[in-house]
């Protein structure tokens, strides 16, 4: 998993942990595909990219996240990193087939881009466990 990833989503574990409406942050193209998969599983109410730079051969966005609540409780309170750039944890479609957790969301990364755990059930294919919520 890549160390942007990582940071991104330990910002918004902080950031949910005390209680913050809106950040602002700076990440690349896989964060933004990340983002957008966060809002459609109802993670963050919303996100808005706000200009673009060029750091490094690479496309930088300043980027605000709207963060949601649950009952006055933060989201992300229970989110566990599970691949490091160190240790990859790679789940095939008969690993995710036993996994019955209904309270938990499994992201994963695949060839076709990041998805949840039943997205992955669906399409009947595996990958990368990136982090649970």
């Amino acid at each position: 998993m890549n160390t942007n990833l990582i940071k991104l989503l330990l910002q918004l574990k902080n950031a949910s942990l005390v209680k913050k409406e809106v950040i602002s942050l700076k990440c690349n193209i896989s964060g933004i595909e990340l983002l957008k998969l966060l809002y459609k599983e109802g993670f963050i109410q919303s996100f808005n990219i706000d200009s673009t730079t060029q750091l490094k051969h690479e496309k930088q966005f300043n980027i605000t996240i709207f963060l949601r609540y649950f009952y006055n409780k933060p989201i992300f309170h229970n989110l566990k990193i599970v691949s490091t750039p160190s240790y990859s944890k790679y789940l095939t479609f008969k690993d995710l087939s036993k996994i019955q957790d209904k309270k938990n969301v499994l992201f994963l990364s695949t060839n076709k881009g990041f998805l949840t755990g039943l997205d992955c059930k669906k399409n009947k294919i595996g990958g990368t466990l990136l982090f649970i919520v």
